[in-house]
């Protein structure tokens, strides 16, 4: 897959009010408009807090990042990202140099700010997918798109978890497990 097809650019898309975090969670959800994912996908946000190393906001999906399969956890979610956070922190650190000069530098410009997660969650009656987007900050997004609905129709709304729900944490936890081993072996700006 072609760089350009893989870094996804959040230049016009609507934030839905909520700046670079909004521009992720309708980024995200678009892609999958029409044909709702049966397991959840993960998105990874660049460059979305304040400060970035370069100023770009976009995401990169995570091409099958986990080895856990959805099946094998048993379609729970807990169980799903569980796993996720133990494996990328169980991934050997190599060294600097086993990478090319140019993912190197675009390790450098692409600071990951932001997980997002896309999947049909049936508790959410009405819509055909739900995105949860957390960044390294704590602040935490829901998207949702209507059944029958499409990129016009999605809703994105920041609103507590009910009390209870991991998912949020989770979530959060894959993506500090996934800055931690891309901040040792790129060292990268905190």
């Amino acid at each position: 897959m072609e760089l350009s097809d893989q870094i996804r650019s959040l230049d016009g898309v609507p934030d839905h009010g909520f700046g670079p975090l909004g521009g992720l969670t309708h980024s995200v959800l678009t892609e999958y408009v029409g044909a709702a994912p049966t397991m959840p996908h993960l998105h990874l946000g660049h460059n979305i807090l304040p400060n970035p190393p370069f100023p770009w906001a976009g995401q990169v999906p995570m091409d099958n990042p986990l080895s856990v399969d959805w099946r094998e956890c048993g379609a729970d979610l807990d169980a799903f990202l569980r796993a996720g956070a133990r494996e990328l922190r169980s991934q050997p650190t190599p060294p600097i140099s086993a990478y090319s000069p140019e993912t190197r530098i675009l390790q450098w410009v692409l600071r990951f700010d932001a997980i997002a997660m896309v999947w049909r969650d049936p508790r959410l009656a009405g819509f055909s997918m739900v995105a949860l987007v957390v960044d390294r900050a704590g602040n935490c997004l829901t998207g949702r798109v209507p059944d029958g609905g499409d990129a016009s129709d999605i809703e994105v709304v920041r609103d507590e978890p009910p009390a209870g729900d991991d998912i949020p944490v989770l979530l959060h936890d894959v993506l500090l497990a996934q800055y931690e081993w891309t901040s040792a072996v790129f060292g990268l700006i905190p």
